[in-house]
């Protein structure tokens, strides 16, 4: 007579440790960090390690130079600290990959986690830090009668002095352009008489604002010192130096308590909820010169965030490929409603943009021929790097 075959799986649980009892692990600490751990740990096709230069990418809305003005809106970039020297004395950061993202989890959060198991540990630091973005948004004009959208675009830079007795320029206006969105809009701009100087529809506050029709050469880039004394940025309300940029908590859960207390400072903030605020200023530390522990900490606060989710490979204003992070839709006075978005790089955790898009259009936006999708606002991340040397300002 034949012999019984063991159950095997019978026999392979009935040996399992208590401890190890699905039912105790689910939901646990250990669960979450295995999971982290086989997210972060998934294996990459060759192409996805290319580096594609010494560029890095980056946003610019939310970390307000001390000596800004609203409408320069700050700067967010995420970077990896590399070693390796360029001509100029500079240590450049990786630049993103072109390449499709791979091993993203739909879920939001997770695949958050993924990309803050992603950044460099390697410190590095320098005399300098400094950022390239280049940021666009599309303005609703009403003039003469007529309803028509142009868009603004333009490059800045800043440069982070952290030594002693060293200073910080924000250059802005390089490039700027302001025109008709497309050819409908020319042909309505047009038809009011061309004109350079224009009103922008009512802003959220129910006033009006001008707009300049210009090309890039038509304006001279401005250079402004941005720092005070040592503090060289903002986080909120609070103007903060170097060394306690470099204090902040690499732990997730004592830098979002960090925020959270300077979120209850800045109450009075243009930003609306604790959400988005929670948002937009765990982003701008991915941008500023912070550890590479806090950069990692703040894309987990960022996955904590409720209804945060992921958007799947997209493509960001500049055409580079990266995963998308999106809030729930909120109001964007003088738009309609839209969401915050972020694009990060999934194989080197790289903040490639961050950017606003439509989701419905009020009257005047639908007039203009906005529509659900639309990117009215963007901010991307094209260098981030420290270097020995302050940036050459123009004449």
């Amino acid at each position: 007579m034949a012999r019984k075959r063991p159950d095997v799986m019978k026999t392979l649980a009935d040996a399992r440790p208590p401890e190890f009892d699905p039912e105790r692990l689910a939901g646990s600490e250990r669960a979450r960090h295995d999971l982290i751990t086989i997210l972060s740990s998934a294996p990459e096709a060759p192409e996805a390690r290319r580096s594609t230069g010494s560029a890095r990418p980056f946003t610019w809305r939310w970390a307000l130079p001390v000596a800004a003005t609203a409408a320069a809106a700050g700067v967010l970039v995420a970077t990896l600290p590399q070693g390796g020297s360029d001509s100029d004395g500079s240590r450049a950061t990786a630049g993103p990959t072109t390449d499709s993202p791979r091993h993203t989890p739909e879920n939001g959060r997770l695949a958050l986690l993924n990309v803050a198991s992603r950044v460099d540990s390697k410190a590095d630091e320098g005399t300098y830090w400094q950022t390239t973005t280049r940021s666009g948004w599309i303005g609703i004009v009403a003039q003469s009668g007529a309803t028509f959208a142009v868009v603004s675009s333009g490059t800045s830079q800043l440069s982070y002095g952290v030594r002693p007795g060293t200073q910080s320029l924000w250059v802005s206006g390089i490039d700027d352009t302001t025109e008709p969105r497309t050819e409908r809009d020319a042909a309505r701009w047009r038809a009011a008489g061309s004109p350079k100087d224009m009103t922008l529809a009512e802003s959220g506050s129910g006033g009006k604002l001008g707009l300049w029709m210009e090309s890039g050469s038509e304006k001279q880039p401005t250079v402004t010192r941005i720092n005070q004394g040592d503090k060289i940025a903002a986080l909120g309300a609070r103007n903060v130096t170097y060394e306690e940029l470099r204090k902040l908590p690499g732990d997730t859960a004592k830098l979002k308590q960090a925020l959270a207390e300077l979120y209850e400072e800045d109450r009075g903030s243009e930003i609306p909820g604790r959400t988005e605020w929670m948002w937009q200023q765990a982003a701008n530390l991915i941008n500023l010169p912070v550890r590479p522990e806090v950069r990692a900490a703040a894309y987990r606060v960022i996955a904590d965030l409720p209804g945060i989710r992921s958007l799947g490979e997209v493509t960001d204003q500049l055409g580079r490929k990266g995963v998308g992070f999106a809030l729930p839709a909120i109001e964007l006075p003088g738009y309609g409603t839209g969401r915050s978005e972020l694009i990060v790089d999934p194989a080197t955790g790289a903040l490639l943009s961050d950017q606003q898009v439509l989701t419905k259009p009020n009257a005047k936006a639908a007039e203009a021929g906005l529509t659900a999708g639309t990117v009215v606002h963007y901010t991307a991340n094209v260098t981030s790097r420290w270097s020995d040397q302050q940036l050459k300002t123009p004449r």
